[in-house]
């Protein structure tokens, strides 16, 4: 207790003693979408330089050069990273971190222009018979088959304790994506392609959770399946949009990823540029390919059922969901639930059976098309 009171008053001694030398950390988190990486994501008041030491294969720290850092936030291990100390040393503060044994690490650090935020996106490998698996993207665009289906995985949205956008009519969210996931399932196997469901009940997987079973199966597509909502204009706001990874300056694709990702809108508008320019450009363009396929043939099917079910476009925001991903990944909004147009059709079994019937052939297009049938893209496409 004592030394607790000593600590206390010598940390407030200091910071009074260095005044305008005092830097904030206001927020500090850990992104680990998939067993490799780690996005490690500091939120000071402002910064304009910063020292990064590395001391071992997994030991290292992170200062800001003569300042001492106030940190307001708790900062709590995750996925490679297991231990964070925080020492001051020659007048400035020092935050250490001790990485999981057995791996050699790669660093990449970004700074946003506005000086705030600073992301270290840390890469894993074994040190131990760590072989570099050959690119399966052949040179001159020829593709190297394989004599085997993709794996393709789908990921119904929320589920478990979260229960996603409520709507009219009682409906949740994570209901109506499990229901249409499933859909999806049958009509992909019954083509022979293999599927992999991220939840095939009511159970609470996180996003980290499906990313990493999408890579642990080697899934050559991963589609997230979701329900929009809109606070205003329940009436007029309608219809279906899907979504590839990618920056964005639409204030509302910004507000609907900042709701999917569980973020502010504050940290998802900094952010989105620096996490998402460190996603390999092959990966985004295949994307952008597979989300108008399936959009295409979801207004088709979807039409067949429910003659006013309007398409708002393909777009592109920085879903979280999607970053860890090492394939072509999009995720779509079938429908607002609170517009009663859109409920009245997402509770009828009918349509979610026909956009879901959509979303299949969408798959199937692009993989005919783009020559991908064959192909597992879990090594030539790396976030």
């Amino acid at each position: 207790m004592v030394k607790a009171i000593l600590s206390l008053v010598f940390l407030l001694f200091t910071l009074n003693s260095y005044g305008s030398k005092v830097v904030h950390l206001k927020e500090f988190s850990i992104l680990s979408l998939s067993p490799d990486v780690d996005n490690l994501i500091f939120t000071f008041d402002r910064v304009d330089r910063y020292r990064f030491i590395k001391l071992s294969e997994n030991y290292w720290y992170i200062a800001i050069p003569k300042k001492i850092i106030s940190i307001n936030t708790p900062l709590t291990p995750k996925g490679n990273v297991r231990r964070i100390l925080v020492r001051i040393i020659k007048g400035e503060t020092r935050i250490f971190f001790r990485m999981e044994k057995g791996f050699k690490y790669h660093f990449r650090i970004v700074l946003s222009k506005n000086h705030h935020f600073l992301v270290i996106r840390i890469k894993r490998e074994s040190l131990k018979g760590y072989k570099k698996a050959p690119s399966r993207l052949a040179v001159g665009g020829e593709r190297l088959k394989r004599k085997v289906k993709p794996v393709i995985v789908i990921d119904p949205g929320h589920g478990g304790k979260d229960p996603g956008a409520i709507g009219l009519f009682g409906l949740k969210e994570k209901n109506i994506t499990l229901s249409i996931g499933r859909y999806v399932a049958y009509y992909l196997k019954r083509d022979g392609y293999r599927v992999v469901l991220t939840r095939n009940s009511d159970t609470y997987p996180t996003l980290a959770d499906r990313v990493r079973l999408a890579n642990r199966a080697n899934a050559a597509i991963f589609v997230s399946i979701h329900v929009n909502y809109t606070p205003k204009e329940k009436r007029k706001a309608r219809g279906l949009e899907v979504y590839f990874l990618n920056t964005t300056s639409d204030k509302r694709a910004l507000r609907l990823a900042a709701r999917e990702n569980g973020m502010s809108l504050s940290q998802i508008s900094d952010l989105n540029k620096i996490i998402i320019s460190l996603i390999q450009t092959t990966k985004i363009h295949y994307s952008k390919i597979l989300a108008s396929d399936i959009y295409r043939y979801m207004l088709v099917y979807g039409k067949e059922v429910y003659r006013a079910y309007t398409g708002r476009g393909v777009k592109q925001a920085p879903f979280y969901v999607l970053v860890g991903t090492r394939c072509p990944s999009v995720l779509i909004e079938t429908g607002f639930i609170n517009n009663p147009s859109d409920a009245i059709f997402l509770r009828n079994k009918r349509f979610r059976m026909a956009i879901a019937k959509g979303i299949a052939r969408g798959i199937e297009q692009f993989l005919k098309k783009s020559e991908l049938s064959y192909l597992p893209l879990d090594r030539s496409l790396k976030s």
